[in-house]
């Protein structure tokens, strides 16, 4: 199907065709199918083109949680399910449009679709994000990210309890050959290193606190999976249902509970910190936990 849709689909290559059939937005007689799928007659193909992406960002007027503001940096409390700046199905409603909208003085380091971006957080993760508000101020936060100058703690609900209470996870990360959306721990990855520290046992659940000295994508994710215990709610990394399998009536009921008010990966980046490059000050942010991370923490108390 990519190959007879390329050919009289000037404007898409067999890629672009791939990767639309691949999302779903070509359907065969009202299903989705695959790109190898052989055409037949009589067959009716739907080709949905995605809208394209603002070519410069439009401000939004989104509430944002500021925990600190000078001139050369903002930072911000980002909530779950917002996306950090557009891409793919993401155009509007993101945390780059609330900026846009908060402030002009944001760095054009990032692009025209990311000013003012010195990192990132994924859609479902919430906590703390640093903006730098000039390109110079962008810079000099991005060689101390890169020099690992900067140390960002995050608190997650992890299935299980780890043992040892407390490791540093150093395995390398790098994309996944199977799906290109997730990232694997593998020899032929990048250097990796994640510390975690156990704070409550809940017996089929654990809180736990984690520093991570390098930024890979999905980085927390990744590793909490490869050590068995992967972050609650996260369906791509291994954090659903089939960890209550084995487990008693009891368990299994409280784990249900717990899922049942759980919408996303309960990863929560509340603290970064760096020395200041412009006034060697040690600047130490923290955002509070969410209200979903205290209702499981409230559950888990009451059921254990």
């Amino acid at each position: 199907m990519d190959v007879y849709l390329s050919e009289r689909i000037g404007k898409l290559s067999r890629s672009k065709i791939y990767n639309l059939i691949r999302r779903g937005n070509i359907l065969v007689n009202g299903l989705t199918s695959k790109p190898g799928y052989n055409i037949k007659q009589n067959d009716v193909i739907k080709v949905v083109l995605p809208e394209p992406p603002p070519s410069e960002i439009i401000g939004e007027k989104i509430p944002l949680t500021i925990l600190y503001e000078d001139k050369y940096y903002i930072a911000v409390n980002k909530p779950a399910g917002m996306v950090v700046h557009p891409g793919a199905g993401h155009f509007f409603g993101t945390l780059v449009s609330a900026l846009v909208n908060y402030t002009s003085e944001l760095s054009s380091l990032g692009g025209k679709v990311r000013p003012g971006l010195v990192h990132r957080l994924d859609k479902d993760t919430s906590g703390i994000v640093v903006a730098a508000k000039t390109d110079e101020a962008h810079w000099k936060l991005s060689k101390l990210f890169a020099d690992r100058k900067v140390f960002k703690k995050y608190h997650a609900f992890v299935w299980g309890y780890p043992e040892p209470e407390s490791a540093l996870i150093d395995a390398p990360i790098g994309r996944s050959s199977k799906n290109r959306k997730k990232f694997i721990v593998s020899d032929s990855g990048r250097k990796a290193r994640t510390c975690y520290q156990t704070i409550s046992n809940f017996g089929i659940m654990s809180s736990i606190k984690l520093i991570l000295e390098t930024g890979r994508t999905h980085q927390a994710r990744v590793h909490l999976n490869f050590i068995g215990h992967p972050v609650v709610g996260d369906l791509m990394y291994g954090g659903g249902l089939r960890h209550l399998r084995c487990l008693s009536k009891k368990e299994i009921d409280l784990g249900e509970l717990v899922l049942s008010k759980v919408e996303r990966q309960m990863l929560h980046a509340f603290g970064i910190r760096f020395c200041h490059p412009f006034t060697g000050e040690n600047i130490e942010i923290e955002a509070p936990l969410p209200a979903d991370f205290i209702d499981v923490e409230s559950t888990l108390r009451s059921g254990c």
